[in-house]
């Protein structure tokens, strides 16, 4: 059998030593993807490398490298929610897996429930039909048939339904690559969903409403994952019944500017982006084999739509009163707000495990005074 890294060992030691995998390549004087293969157990470092290793962390041999037996498949699989259109590159990829792996440890501090697999979809796909009946069935099970506005907290319910852990982060509103980022753990059958409290209640409805896309097909990923999430979270928040009632409006409007308009007051009545409403349109005239009403480029449209969300505060903001909550705020809000298991499991793991702040730092992306105020609130 093959050997591998200890990665729990290294993993800790790194942790301790401050480091992460781009400082581990840039003091070994190798490259980050070579770093990252070792990680990934694709490849093995050669014997220099390994004694270089070993010195860097405080490690012996004994202690970096072990035989391990046969296992599962163990790479967590993560998917971001973009802001804009950024583009997911390797070290984004890299630094999710990274914090797929350090929620290996908080599973064993998990609520019971949270360990067991609610029902999820047998075969998710991306045909226009199945979508809108996973979509309207959803709806049915959460009692929304009839409502307008689905709210944030109609979406939390259904998370903890599906054993979903949510962990509300503080990503800023433009210095982070995604707004939000989706972690299933195939080793424990865990799904984890990073939700960015700076962002305003139109966008962050979507973003969790493409979330739980994910969560009921969770091992459902790469491209085909992401486009089955949009179109789940769009036919959720306005499925075709809506498209109907809304496009003969459209038809009759004479001009590209009147038929925005139209979009941009249903969004209002709905509480959604307009542009999700746009995309609804033209899904649903392609599926039902209909001429495009004229809605402009998208460039044209965009314009039209272009402040709206500017109209809705961010979620932290409504929630906690200012846009930079204390350590007891945010605590608060995860716990209360959105009763995610999370905070609980974080807390115990705080309390049996000695300089915790810096696993905080790298799990949540706060700064380590943050984290270490963090870490005192959990363990009052």
């Amino acid at each position: 059998m093959n050997k591998s890294l200890n990665l729990i060992r290294l993993e800790d030691a790194l942790i301790r030593a401050g480091m992460n995998q781009s400082a581990l390549a840039a003091k070994l004087g190798v490259s980050r993807e070579a770093v990252s293969n070792w990680f990934r157990g694709e490849s093995f470092p050669q014997p220099d490398k390994l004694v270089r290793i070993g010195m860097a962390v405080g490690l012996g041999f004994d202690e970096l490298v072990v035989i391990p037996p046969p296992a599962p498949e163990t790479v967590p699989v993560v998917t971001f929610r973009k802001k804009g259109n950024r583009k997911t590159r390797d070290e984004h990829l890299d630094h999710a897996r990274e914090t797929g792996e350090l929620l290996k440890r908080l599973v064993p501090y998990l609520p019971e429930q949270d360990l067991t697999q609610p029902p999820i979809l047998k075969d998710p796909c991306n045909d226009y039909a199945y979508i809108q009946r996973v979509a309207a069935l959803t709806r049915k099970e959460m009692g929304l048939e009839r409502k307008k506005v689905v709210k944030v907290i109609d979406l939390i319910g259904k998370f903890n339904e599906l054993h979903a852990v949510v962990v509300p982060v503080l990503w800023g509103a433009r210095e982070q690559h995604g707004n939000a980022l989706n972690v299933y753990l195939p080793d424990s059958r865990t799904l984890w969903i990073f939700l960015n409290l700076d962002s305003n209640a139109i966008d962050f409805k979507f973003w969790m409403a493409h979330e739980l896309g994910h969560a009921l097909a969770p091992a459902y990923g790469g491209e085909d994952g992401e486009d089955f999430a949009d179109g789940f979270a769009q036919a959720f928040l306005y499925p075709k019944t809506h498209v109907e009632g809304l496009w003969p409006d459209l038809v009759r409007e004479q001009t590209v500017a009147n038929r925005i308009e139209r979009i941009r007051d249903e969004a209002r009545e709905h509480m959604i982006s307009p542009y999700t409403i746009r995309l609804a349109v033209e899904a649903w005239e392609k599926a039902a084999d209909r001429a495009s009403v004229d809605l402009g480029l998208s460039t044209t449209f965009m314009a039209g739509v272009k402040n709206f969300g500017k109209d809705y505060k961010t979620i932290v903001e409504a929630l906690a009163g200012k846009a930079v909550p204390d350590p007891g705020d945010y605590v608060r809000i995860g716990r209360e707000a959105f009763e995610s298991s999370f905070f609980e499991a974080l807390a115990r793991y705080c309390r049996k495990t000695s300089g915790a702040e810096h696993y905080i730092h790298r799990i949540l992306g706060l700064p380590l005074a943050d984290a270490k105020a963090l870490v005192g609130e959990l363990t009052k």
